[in-house]
């Protein structure tokens, strides 16, 4: 695959990033790393690897959206359940070190429900995005322009249309009606996933079990740190 679809550069450290630019995430026999350079490693594949793939001589790419805030602009790993994502501490945040620079890796935010005309929680989807509004899917995946370097909701950048991606929310208890008119309960063990429909303007906020493992579900890293 080629790189992320971004007018941005790649960079080989996190310290010289503009949001926009990239930069390759992999694992060797070293552990996890940020790094400049691909040559004898393989990349993962845009819908991810089988969770139970060893991740040693793996790479992919981070992208940063925002003030001390990169995404992955794929899925790390698919057939993965948020019950096993959250007993390992990803779903909030795992404390990790790259190049010297501290922060946590942990999944996207998503919202809880379906946003209305006023940005207040709906439980019909009305293709206004999610409740609320200011999530990271949203704002940096859907909606996002990253400095005028990507175009918003481009699947060459996040390749995100056949996948769904687990998000850190659970979702509003109740009856949720989809754009299709389908009704659907959303209970305490539901969380939150988003992604996967091919529309442009990719509006789908959706729900599933948090034991649900399934080949079009997975894990996006996001690497959360301090900037100075």
């Amino acid at each position: 695959m080629a790189v992320p679809a971004t007018t941005g550069v790649l960079r080989s450290n996190i310290s010289d990033m503009e949001i926009g630019d990239y930069i390759v995430w992999r694992y060797d026999s070293s552990g996890e790393q940020f790094i400049d350079g691909t040559l004898g490693i393989n990349e993962i594949p845009v819908n991810g690897l089988v969770g139970t793939t060893s991740l040693n001589n793996y790479y992919w790419y981070a992208i940063k959206v925002d003030k001390g805030l990169l995404i992955s602009d794929r899925i790390r790993h698919h057939t993965v359940t948020w019950d096993s994502m959250n007993a390992n501490k990803i779903i909030e945040g795992l404390p990790k070190t790259f190049g010297g620079v501290s922060g946590i890796v942990r999944s996207i935010s998503g919202g809880v429900g379906y946003a209305d005309k006023d940005g207040k929680l709906s439980m019909k989807d009305l293709g206004l995005g999610a409740f609320p509004t200011i999530n990271e899917w949203d704002e940096y995946i859907k909606n996002g322009r990253l400095g005028g370097k990507v175009k918003p909701n481009d699947d060459n950048v996040w390749h995100h249309f056949n996948v769904f991606s687990w998000a850190k929310e659970s979702p509003a208890i109740g009856r949720w009606t989809t754009n299709a008119g389908t009704t659907l309960s959303a209970t305490n063990t539901s969380r939150i996933v988003r992604g996967y429909e091919s529309r442009s303007d990719n509006r789908g906020v959706a729900f599933t079990g948090s034991s649900a493992s399934q080949n079009y579900i997975g894990f996006r890293p996001v690497f959360e740190y301090k900037e100075v």
